[in-house]
């Protein structure tokens, strides 16, 4: 679509500022070269199968309740007597065995809403009431951090995630960083230059393109090359990962990147689904953390998976899992401390069919913010968690 001046101005007022393009190219530029810790987060959109990732193989009644989607022993990926990980996990074996995976376990929030909207809002502002706090963790977190031009990166054809929208930082959301590097910026920059005038209308389109051409610029560097590309599966998700592992290590600039995996809402036939998700997002990671430890950068990178909630115990008549409650959540990276963190949340104590919490999910993030972010994690969660011991 040809753009022109007055559609561009028209569009960047009349949506709202964190989630549109305007906004990121009135503020986008790229960092400095600090070499500071990163957090990669991977969203697991949809209500994770808590129970079929970390595998409880070795309870009884794990196997009574799913007749059908249980794993029998000698499939599962096993990390001792009672725990493996879903068959399709194998690559993330290695990740065990040298210390640089932790799972979380029992992870959840008291009163749990099973609504995937309302959850999600949940885990983004991480607060118990959302709606009256329409700001995200790590948003808020940004906002007090010292200034950069990409504080964080969003790379997801989605809205920009609610876990990053602050009052004051703007974090870009692009669908797709090699696009974006190629396109979009170098028209907007001919746009503001085609017929310069002196007003501040003109002047903030000719200032915000230019400083998106040269953000656009330091993406396409950052990627060109494809370095490392064949280490990584044909995936949407590896190809992100991917992407993600090229800025950091050009030194982008930013403390955080936000992917994402949707499909998890695996209510009937969940079997072969489950699999094909747990693949995609075993292969993707494990490709990623190799890449980071042939290129040094396992020691300044954590990853981090969550979802809205887990799924129920009891498998349904169609051969599905419904919506649950308490579920793992995994951490990767060269600076962790590996293992399991937690117990397994007992099977024959459940709430309303679904596995019981014991584990706030915002003491994981009080223990991010305070000890690998750097933030304040009681001024950004307005309370002070306790700690966990995976850093």
């Amino acid at each position: 679509m040809k753009l022109n001046r007055r559609s561009f101005l028209k569009s960047s007022l009349a949506i709202p500022a964190a989630a549109t393009l305007p906004s990121l190219f009135a503020r986008a530029l790229y960092a400095g070269e600090e070499r500071s810790r990163v957090l990669v987060l991977v969203q697991l959109d949809g209500g994770n199968d808590g129970l079929n990732t970390l595998v409880p193989y070795g309870d009884d009644l794990y196997h009574k309740a799913r007749p059908s989607l249980a794993f029998k022993d000698n499939a599962v990926v096993k990390l001792d007597e009672y725990h493996g990980l879903h068959p399709s996990l194998g690559k993330w074996r290695e990740i065990w065995d040298a210390g640089n995976l932790g799972v979380i376990q029992g992870v959840g929030y008291p009163n749990p809403s099973l609504s995937h909207f309302t959850s999600t809002d949940v885990w983004h502002t991480a607060a118990s009431e959302p709606q009256a706090r329409w700001s995200g963790w790590l948003g808020r977190a940004l906002d007090r951090a010292p200034k950069r031009e990409i504080p964080a990166l969003h790379l997801d054809p989605g809205p920009l995630s609610l876990a990053l929208i602050g009052e004051r930082v703007v974090v870009p959301s692009v669908a797709d960083a090699e696009r974006f590097a190629v396109r979009g910026a170098k028209e907007l920059l001919e746009l503001a230059v085609e017929r310069p005038r002196a007003d501040t209308e003109a002047e903030f389109v000719r200032r915000s393109a230019d400083q998106a051409y040269r953000t656009a610029t330091r993406i396409e560097t950052a990627l060109k090359g494809g370095k490392g590309r064949e280490r990584y599966p044909q995936s949407e998700l590896s190809q992100r990962l991917w992407q993600v592992a090229r800025m950091i290590q050009s030194n982008l600039g930013a403390h955080v990147y936000a992917v994402r995996l949707s499909g998890f809402d695996t209510h009937s036939r969940q079997g072969n689904i489950h699999s094909e998700l747990m693949r995609l997002l075993g292969d993707g990671l494990a490709a990623f953390q190799q890449d980071l430890n042939a290129n040094g950068l396992a020691d300044r990178v954590m990853t981090v998976t969550y979802s809205e909630f887990g799924r129920r115990v009891y498998e349904n008549r169609s051969l599905g899992t419904d919506h649950g409650k308490a579920a793992p959540m995994f951490v990767m990276g060269g600076s962790i401390k590996g293992g399991l963190h937690g117990k397994h949340p007992k099977l024959d104590k459940l709430s309303d069919g679904s596995l019981q919490h014991h584990t706030d999910f915002r003491q994981v993030y009080a223990t991010l913010l305070d000890r690998w972010i750097g933030a304040d994690s009681k001024a950004v969660l307005g309370q002070k968690y306790s700690p966990l011991a995976f850093v």
